[in-house]
C-alpha cells in the first residue's frame, strides 16, 4: 500500500490531483443532495468525553490539558468513530432529518487499500422513517451523484467490471445468502432457551461439512464462525455488476438496530439494517434506529462486558447520556453510515483510497 505522505502524492502523480478533486466534487453533490431534500447539515464534536460501546471496534485516546487557576488540568478525550450518538441527541430534543460530512478515526484497522484509521463519513438520519425507506434514499444518493458527474446511463467502470446503479437494486437478506450459497439456514444455530445464537449449535452444524475449512476452537464464538463464513463463501461471490443491499442482520451483531422478529423462531434473532456492497466495496451500514431504552440500556451492558474482556482493545468512557436521550424521547427514525473515500474509489476507478 502506498505510504506517501498526501503532499508527496500530489507532487508526483497526476492521478492523485484528480483523485482529490473528484473527492470535493462527490462531497459537494452529497450536500446538494441532502439540502435539496430538506435535511438540516450538522457539526459532530471530534473531541468526545465518551463514546457509544462498541465491541468491535478500537479507538484512539488522546489526553487534553488545560490551564486554570488551580493549575494544569488534564483529562482523557476520545477520536470520534462516528457522529452517530451526537445526531441522535440532536434529534431527541426536537432537531429533525440532519446530516454530517466529517472525518472519523477508527484504531486497529487492517492495512490495505480499502481502510484508513482516518476517514470521511456521511452519516444522516430521517425522522420518521424505517430502513425500507433508507434503502431507498441510498439509491436515490447514488442515482443523483452519477447523473450529475456526466454519466445518463448510471454506469460506471471499477475494476475492469461495468456496474449498473441504476434502481432498483438487488435485496438479498443475510440468511437468503447463507441459504443460497452455503445451504446453512442460521436460525437452526438459535437457542430459543438461551434467547441468543448458539456457537455449539452452528458448531454442530458445521461438522459435517468439512469441505468448508472451519475450525471450532473452544475460544472460537458464533460471531467468528459468521464472519468467516460470510468473508469467505458469500462476499466474494456476490454479483459485482451491480449494487447488492445485504439486509437482515443477526441482532448479536447490531447492538443499535431496532430487533426484528424471527421467522421460524420467537426472540430478537434479526436486526432491521442492511449493507450495500457495490464493485465488491462494503459502502454503508443502515439500521432502523433502537428507541426502546430499556433495550438499548441492556445492549449497552452487554457490549461493554465484551469490551471488558477484550483485552487489548482501548478501554474509554462510555456514553449512557446516549441511553438519556432514548428515554427523554428518540423519534421513530433510520439512520445511515457510508464511507466517503469508497465511493471515491468506485467513481474514479482507484485501486486504493487515498491517503489524505
Amino acid at each position: 500500500m502506498n505510504k506517501t505522505s498526501f503532499f508527496q502524492s500530489l507532487l508526483a502523480n497526476q492521478q492523485a490531483k484528480e483523485h482529490y478533486l473528484l473527492k470535493l466534487k462527490i462531497i459537494s453533490l452529497i450536500r446538494q443532495f441532502f439540502t435539496e431534500k430538506g435535511l438540516l447539515e450538522v457539526e459532530a464534536p471530534i473531541l468526545n468525553d465518551t463514546l457509544i460501546p462498541e465491541s468491535y471496534l478500537d479507538v484512539f485516546e488522546t489526553e487534553e490539558r488545560r490551564v486554570g487557576l488551580e493549575g494544569k488540568i488534564a483529562s482523557k478525550k476520545y477520536l470520534m468513530t462516528s457522529p452517530e450518538s451526537f445526531q441522535k441527541k440532536l434529534l431527541s430534543v426536537g432537531f429533525g432529518s440532519n446530516f454530517a460530512l466529517t472525518r472519523s478515526f477508527r484504531n486497529g484497522e487492517p492495512l490495505s487499500g480499502k481502510h484508513l484509521s482516518e476517514f470521511s463519513m456521511l452519516e444522516w438520519y430521517e425522522k420518521g422513517s424505517n430502513y425500507l425507506d433508507v434503502m431507498n434514499t441510498t439509491e436515490q444518493l447514488f442515482s443523483f451523484i452519477v447523473r450529475n458527474l456526466d454519466k445518463a446511463d448510471e454506469r460506471i467502470t471499477y475494476n475492469g467490471i461495468e456496474i449498473n446503479l441504476a434502481g432498483p437494486w438487488q435485496r438479498s437478506s443475510v440468511n437468503e445468502l447463507f441459504k443460497e450459497y452455503l445451504s446453512i439456514d442460521l436460525e437452526e444455530s438459535w437457542d430459543q432457551e438461551a434467547r441468543g445464537f448458539s456457537v455449539k449449535q452452528f458448531a454442530q452444524m458445521l461438522q459435517n461439512r468439512p469441505e468448508l475449512h472451519i475450525k471450532v476452537e473452544r475460544s472460537t464464538t458464533w460471531e467468528e464462525l459468521f464472519n468467516q463464513l460470510f468473508l469467505t463463501y458469500i462476499e466474494t461471490r456476490l454479483p459485482t455488476n451491480k449494487p447488492v443491499i445485504i439486509y437482515d442482520y443477526p441482532h448479536e451483531l447490531s447492538p443499535l438496530a431496532k430487533p426484528k422478529s424471527g421467522v421460524v423462531v420467537q426472540g430478537n434473532v434479526w436486526a432491521e439494517r442492511f449493507e450495500v456492497m457495490i464493485g465488491g466495496l462494503e459502502i454503508c451500514d443502515t439500521y432502523t434506529e433502537n428507541t426502546d431504552s430499556k433495550l438499548q440500556r441492556e445492549t449497552f451492558n452487554r457490549e461493554i462486558e465484551k469490551i471488558e474482556q477484550g483485552g487489548a482493545k482501548t478501554k474509554y468512557a462510555y456514553d449512557w447520556e446516549f441511553v438519556e436521550a432514548l428515554e427523554h424521547g428518540l423519534p421513530a427514525c433510520s439512520g445511515n453510515a457510508l464511507g466517503i473515500d469508497r465511493v471515491v474509489m468506485l467513481f474514479g476507478n482507484y485501486p486504493e483510497i487515498l491517503t489524505i
